[in-house]
């Protein structure tokens, strides 16, 4: 790997120049379980006196509507623009499904996945979730804010070492924002199987920097608008019932899915690269 020394020239850095693969997620739409059940029964109080979304149709109620644009705005008028098959309608079934149904058993759903080694007790009130578009319908992701790091680990401190691929234009830009101060977390592996799956992202690149989290397998993250990641609470099962959240980072070093894992990290440096042309 080559050293980054004066590989590129350095601009002046400006966050928004900064390119992200994929979409910003407004985190304001993030909640407790406990704020969703308190959000679900001001709907469910509506319902008792006639307004409801059910068959797809928001009845005429600005109770209704301001709920709707206060907790599931950026669902219905953003992302069902960004996604062919993913309608209005889809989003306001999931609306009825969720406050009637599924979210009364989240806690019961997910809480044997957010346990910390450190204190051993279980943060799952701690936890802030939403739901957003991924592979034909609404799914839970959980913040991977510096709480939820310091529950896991036990400090935001941790110093770890990971791998990145990206594009050449990628790297320069991750280089700019280290060297203007601007922080960030990023998506690495140390255990890779099959080849990544895009073709412009051919520098491998290790970085150092802080631990956010550590999966056994990818988790299928996104950044939000306030720095921070989120990951798919579906991914966080394993097979044979193994957890894919590594609560001890020391012992993440297996892969039984044979993709590669996920190590989130917020990077502090880069300490070198490589340019690979076949691999």
């Amino acid at each position: 790997m080559g050293n980054l020394m004066n590989i590129f020239l350095t601009e002046d850095y400006n966050p928004t120049d900064y390119k992200v693969l994929g979409y910003f997620k407004p985190e304001a739409a993030f909640h407790t379980i406990s704020e969703w059940e308190n959000i679900s029964r001001e709907f469910i109080d509506l319902e008792s006196k006639g307004y409801d979304v059910r068959g797809g149709i928001i009845d005429d109620n600005p109770n209704l509507v301001k709920l709707i644009n206060d907790y599931f705005s950026f669902q219905l008028y953003v992302e069902t623009e960004r996604y062919d098959k993913f309608t209005k309608k889809m989003v306001l079934d999931f609306i009825e499904d969720f406050v009637n149904h599924r979210v009364w058993n989240l806690k019961d759903e997910f809480k044997k996945y957010l346990y910390s080694d450190v204190t051993g007790e279980n943060f799952i009130n701690e936890a802030k979730i939403s739901f957003f578009y991924s592979r034909g319908n609404l799914e839970p992701y959980i913040l991977l804010d510096n709480q939820f790091t310091k529950n896991i680990y036990g400090s935001t401190d941790i110093t770890t070492e990971a791998y990145h691929w990206t594009s050449q234009q990628g790297l320069k830009n991750i280089i700019d924002a280290l060297q203007s101060g601007y922080t960030f977390p990023l998506s690495c592996f140390t255990t890779q199987f099959k080849e990544f799956f895009r073709p412009e992202s051919n520098y491998l690149v290790k970085i150092k920097g802080k631990l956010i989290a550590a999966f056994q397998s990818d988790v299928k993250s996104f950044s939000t608008d306030k720095g921070n990641k989120a990951a798919n609470l579906y991914r966080f099962s394993f097979p044979e019932h193994q957890d894919n959240l590594c609560t001890n980072w020391d012992e993440c070093q297996k892969n039984d899915t044979y993709l590669w894992n996920e190590i989130i990290i917020r990077p502090t440096g880069v300490l070198e690269y490589k340019k690979i042309i076949k691999y």
